[in-house]
């Protein structure tokens, strides 16, 4: 099978909320390769949960991400994984771009999105991953 290349797709603002752009598609159904995007937070918060392992690479910026109970921070050229089935949390208080690699889904289970919000402005009153009083 010869090499497939997937064209360069236009960062957009995505049907989530969200600015990104999509390499390989998850699509709907079942799939039993990964899928690949860039997306982007700014002064943002996303929570989701998936039928597949998740892998995000932090190309740019600072990324927090909450999962099970434990927190962690990442930044560029970190990769940080939450496992097929929980739900996960990613914040960033002013910037982070990544790469999300979606694990195969063979059964074709659907992913959940729990909350996308704005983040009010960081401040050593209100620091990353707690809401504003």
């Amino acid at each position: 099978m010869p090499p497939r290349k997937y064209p360069l797709a236009p960062l957009e603002l995505r049907p989530s909320g969200l600015m990104g752009r999509v390499f390989v598609p998850a699509g709907d159904g079942p799939r039993t390769s990964p899928a690949l995007m860039e997306w982007e937070l700014r002064g943002e918060s996303w929570t989701d949960e998936h039928p597949h392992d998740e892998f995000n690479y932090v190309l740019a910026g600072r990324l927090y991400v909450e999962c099970d109970g434990v927190t962690v921070e990442a930044r560029a050229g970190d990769v940080v994984q939450v496992p097929t089935g929980a739900t996960g949390r990613y914040w960033a208080p002013v910037y982070a771009r990544l790469l999300a690699v979606y694990g195969p889904n063979p059964e074709g289970l659907p992913s959940r999105v729990h909350e996308h919000r704005r983040l009010p402005p960081e401040s050593p009153a209100n620091p990353p991953g707690q809401q504003a009083g």
